[in-house]
């Protein structure tokens, strides 16, 4: 086994899916999420990583470069912005965020920027991520409207 290479990846219709060597099945997906000021310059995209199958518990380190290389295709291919939302509702989003942070500075992707805020509502906690490319050119106004969506609790 090769822990340098992602896994292999088969399109689907939001996006992507992989099974590990130790049998779990991955879905990552790209859903258009709705911004207050419906842009036509770009599209917020949330992005969703589900468990379709678990397997035998392992330390996976090519589950990390799978997600990355498939955000890699995502930027490449467009000017949009990724938003993952991680609420309360199983007790794990913190456990989450940590996670995404630990990719993220282990991470050598240099051209992607990463901002955070959280917001509650009276029965759940939402922390977000916001992954943008550094040279976006509209950086400023994607900017503007998650934090407006923050104020609103995304909708919550």
């Amino acid at each position: 086994m090769n822990s340098q290479n992602p896994y292999k990846i088969e399109q689907t219709g939001c996006g992507y899916r992989f099974e590990t060597d130790f049998g779990f099945i991955y879905e990552l997906s790209f859903l258009r999420y709705p911004t207050i000021n419906e842009r036509l310059e770009y599209v917020l995209y949330m992005f969703n990583i589900e468990q379709l199958r678990k397997g035998k518990a392992s330390v996976d380190v090519r589950i990390q470069i799978t997600i990355e290389f498939v955000l890699s295709i995502f930027f490449e291919n467009n000017i949009n912005a990724v938003i993952v939302v991680m609420d309360s509702l199983d007790g794990k989003h913190l456990a989450r965020k940590r996670l995404f942070d630990k990719w993220y500075n282990k991470s050598n992707k240099t051209t992607i920027e990463k901002y955070e805020a959280a917001c509650s509502t009276e029965e759940i906690e939402i922390v977000t991520t916001l992954f943008i490319e550094k040279n976006n050119p509209f950086k400023k106004v994607i900017l503007s409207d998650y934090y407006e969506l923050v104020k609103i609790n995304f909708y919550s």
